[in-house]
């Protein structure tokens, strides 16, 4: 096959690759001054609009994605300072965010209009609990809600229409709880005092109850950004260790899927993990590791992810995919502040990462794969949007399709590639050239 006629023609009609690499589409979304986050403090995604609450002067605040602008300019005042990290979304344009308002609550906010927004309601927990900084699930109906609280160790359900307890005293705990999952009427919670997971049993959200405890393999223990996810049918459960070993659970039957767990990385503790279909990515303290899931009983390595020298992320950093599943992003605090960006099958990067201007942690991917990244810091604490970090596969003039530029863009690359990344867009493969295997990619996702 002969490509010097479509390489002049590639010439004349689109953006070369050393153009493509000098564009970087950034919007960054400020907050008045004093506007403070916790390192764990995530945002909800409602459409083109987002929400996060913010300390110090405690403020819940909406924002355009689009822009980046504020959409409520002065925000929504919480009721006690210092105590606000995360935002959840309800159904009916409700959003719950656990905390001190004033005593231990869940604070419910109406969002339904992102430039006037208002209080909803406040449902008091008794008892001597903390759900700062905790997660909150939510049931499909969107209208009940779980918090796990310490040091009394408790799961409370409540209702975010009638701002009420559904089950007042709660469900005590064996064990002191944090991150917690919904699959079905089960949720899974992680048990940091005694490596292992607790499952509870939330059909009658007005009456939890413990449906047992699965004992994991080896000697596990858990940080406090160790979460679980659960697979497509609703059962089967993952969860990675400090010992960085990936677990595999079915609430269900309450047993170990994969009797020996699937370990990953090479040093240090394992943290965050995110599913997309049959694909975990999980962080360790150096690096990224994406592992094939499709048999929860035997799990394999697909790739690591190559930042190209010692990298950081930090204990709060998330992990996300592209709304494909092929590309994944994640934030990290060494070398620098930086969000990378990956290919799943092969590791290799495939942009040149991002420089933010303070810590990046939580991390999340649109559905366009706008990737939205959450800084804090002394001076500047701020959102990213860069939506031109993970491109879908053959997009290579990042227009959102996949067509006839981006066709004669990767015959005009045609052959080796230069260094950086960026600079051969259409090695989709990251092998270091584009050839009939980047020709494939694009094809199978033309349109």
């Amino acid at each position: 096959m002969q490509w010097t006629f479509s390489q002049a023609l590639a010439g004349a009609l689109i953006l070369s690759a050393s153009a493509f690499a000098s564009r970087r589409d950034v919007v960054i979304v400020d907050f008045p001054d004093p506007a403070y986050f916790y390192q764990n403090t995530t945002f909800a995604d409602a459409g083109d609009v987002g929400f996060v609450p913010s300390f110090d002067n405690d403020v819940l605040w909406s924002f355009s994605f689009t822009t980046g602008a504020l959409l409520d300019p002065d925000g929504l005042p919480l009721p006690a300072p210092g105590t606000a990290s995360d935002a959840f979304m309800f159904a009916d344009d409700l959003l719950a965010i656990p905390g001190w308002f004033p005593n231990q609550s869940v604070f419910v906010a109406d969002v339904s209009d992102p430039t006037k927004l208002k209080q909803h309601g406040i449902i008091p927990v008794t008892g001597s609990t903390n759900i700062q900084g905790q997660n909150i699930e939510v049931d499909d109906d969107g209208v009940i809600g779980y918090v796990a609280s310490f040091p009394n160790d408790t799961l409370y359900s409540f209702n975010v229409q009638t701002l009420a307890l559904e089950d007042p005293d709660g469900l005590a705990l064996p064990g002191n709880p944090d991150r917690i999952a919904l699959g079905g009427d089960r949720v899974a919670i992680v048990d940091t005092t005694n490596g292992r997971i607790l499952v509870a049993d939330v059909s009658d959200p007005a009456n939890l109850a413990l449906a047992g405890i699965i004992t994991l393999p080896h000697t596990a223990t858990f940080g406090s950004n160790d979460n679980i996810v659960f697979a497509d049918d609703g059962h089967t459960g993952f969860v990675s260790s400090n010992e960085r070993y990936l677990y595999s659970f079915d609430v269900l039957t309450l047993s170990v899927v994969d009797q020996d767990g699937f370990l990953f990385g090479t040093q240090q503790s394992g943290d965050h993990i995110a599913l997309h279909g049959d694909v975990m990515a999980c962080i360790w303290s150096r690096g990224l590791a994406f592992v094939d899931v499709s048999d929860p009983a035997d799990m394999s390595l697909i790739s690591n992810a190559n930042f190209g020298g010692t990298v950081a992320p930090q204990g709060s950093a998330t992990v996300a995919f592209s709304s494909d599943g092929s590309r994944a992003a994640i934030p990290v605090i060494y070398p620098a502040m930086r969000v990378y960006a990956f290919d799943v099958a092969t590791g290799a990067q495939i942009a040149d990462p991002v420089t933010v201007d303070e810590q990046p942690n939580y991390l999340m991917v649109r559905p366009d794969n706008t990737v939205g990244v959450l800084c804090s810091g002394n001076e500047a604490d701020n959102i990213w949007l860069i939506s031109d970090l993970l491109p879908a596969i053959g997009d290579i003039d990042g227009d959102g399709d996949v067509d006839t530029a981006d066709l004669l863009a990767l015959l005009a690359a045609w052959g080796d590639c230069p260094d950086p990344p960026l600079m051969c867009p259409a090695d989709f493969d990251g092998d270091g050239d584009v050839d009939t295997s980047d020709l494939l990619a694009l094809l199978a996702n033309w349109g």
